[in-house]
């Protein structure tokens, strides 16, 4: 698991920088660079706290412990509100269709990742 968050983790990085740099140099699409850009962070941060969660799930299943800790997902979707509140108080900074559509990148490069890792397990002649 953490060889595909390092790996998504990367490509997200790339991402980011491509939308950074489009800010600086194309100025007629800086709120959509931005929107998207901001989403990025969102969702890489949205990832951090899934894995963590996982974890912590996984852990407590080998302890055998029943303990339930709760705001997992309320956190997530919180962090989403609160960029889309954003994007909707400074319309001229963030343009919240991008600002969205960029927190949904991150599970989709995490499947990517996932493939790419399974596919160089299986074709490594393990098995």
């Amino acid at each position: 698991m953490d060889n595909i968050m390092k790996t998504a983790t990367i490509w997200l990085l790339y991402l980011l920088s491509a939308c950074l740099i489009l800010w600086a140099f194309l100025p007629d699409i800086r709120t959509v660079s931005l929107g998207i850009a901001s989403g990025l962070a969102v969702s890489a941060m949205n990832a951090f706290l899934l894995r963590r969660r996982v974890g912590m799930i996984a852990e407590a299943a080998m302890q055998e412990k029943a303990r339930r800790k709760g705001i997992g997902f309320g956190s997530r979707i919180a962090s989403v509100l609160l960029l889309a509140m954003i994007a909707y108080r400074y319309p001229d900074i963030i343009n919240m269709p991008a600002a969205l559509s960029g927190t949904m990148i991150m599970p989709f490069l995490i499947l990517a990742a996932a493939i790419m890792h399974t596919m160089k397990e299986n074709s490594s002649g393990k098995g």
